[in-house]
């Protein structure tokens, strides 16, 4: 008996492979879109749609004393440049030399001897910088501003001491409220160097501006700067704000680490801190007032 050997059906199977493959090709290129849509161009018709230019710029001198009344301690002036996405802060020495008139001496007794405007004078004399605004800041509303925006974090390069000679913070980083924060900012050892109190006053200011003030709302931001004006001795305007608020608010939403600064240097005589003129141009430049 002959047995007929089965014809092979591999082209049937082939066929079917191809055909369920083509299926399911145009199956997908159906969903393909859904799942994962063509990306759009990025849309800045938002905040991205007015980023501030130059006009925004300000130059606010920040001062900081025990009492309201009281003679300032610590003196950094702060340039905003939005459109550049900086704010360069430069800690100044309060025994930096300046002549307003003839008088001449270091910045806390110009400040006796004549209060803020003299101040923001010599600093203009001095380092070719004129103040649009200031503020002072007693203790307390030092502490109480900090307390709104939150701890604020520091690295301790050295231990901070309390009267009595005990470690107050040791060296490292730490999550400091207001209280903590004006004690160290207000420490001084010599031991450290010269500009022990100006890196303290640089490195705080940067990590206020590039943590505790991003990615606040409107809202807040006007709360603070409302806060500021009704807690410390300044010439900040209603008008200073509203002027700005959007510029602000790209600031704080679509700048990273806009903060920065700059240690002036110079040279020690008679007790007293003389800018080096080369430490004075670098200052103007970096806050655009020279090319």
């Amino acid at each position: 008996m002959t047995v007929k050997r089965r014809k092979s059906n591999w082209y049937i199977y082939l066929i079917t492979f191809v055909v369920t493959a083509a299926l399911a090709a145009m199956i997908m290129s159906i969903f393909w879109d859904v799942i994962f849509p063509e990306r759009e161009a990025s849309d800045y018709s938002g905040i991205r749609g007015d980023i501030p230019d130059a006009s925004n710029n300000i130059k606010i001198l920040f001062m900081l004393s025990e009492e309201k009344a009281g003679a300032p301690t610590r003196y950094m002036l702060m340039s905003y440049q939005p459109a550049d996405e900086t704010i360069v802060c430069i800690p100044i020495r309060s025994d930096m030399e300046a002549v307003v008139g003839n008088r001449r001496g270091p910045l806390y007794q110009l400040y006796l001897d004549g209060g803020v405007q003299t101040i923001m004078y010599a600093i203009e004399g001095t380092m070719g910088v004129k103040c649009d605004r200031y503020v002072k800041f007693s203790r307390d509303s030092f502490v109480s501003m900090i307390d709104a925006m939150g701890k604020v974090t520091v690295n301790c390069a050295y231990d901070v001491l309390s009267s009595d000679g005990s470690v107050l913070f040791e060296s490292g980083t730490h999550q400091m409220n207001g209280t903590n924060l004006y004690s160290y900012i207000c420490y001084d050892n010599p031991a450290y160097g010269d500009d022990y109190q100006s890196l303290v006053l640089g490195s705080a200011a940067v990590s206020i501006f590039n943590s505790n003030l991003h990615g606040l709302s409107a809202t807040v931001i006007q709360s603070y700067f409302t806060k500021l004006m009704n807690t410390t001795d300044t010439n900040l305007t209603l008008e200073d704000y509203t002027k700005r608020q959007q510029a602000f608010l790209f600031t704080s939403v679509e700048s990273f680490s806009p903060g920065q600064y700059y240690i002036p240097y110079g040279e020690v005589d008679g007790g007293v801190f003389k800018l080096a003129d080369s430490s004075k141009t670098t200052i103007q430049q970096r806050l655009k007032l020279t090319e």
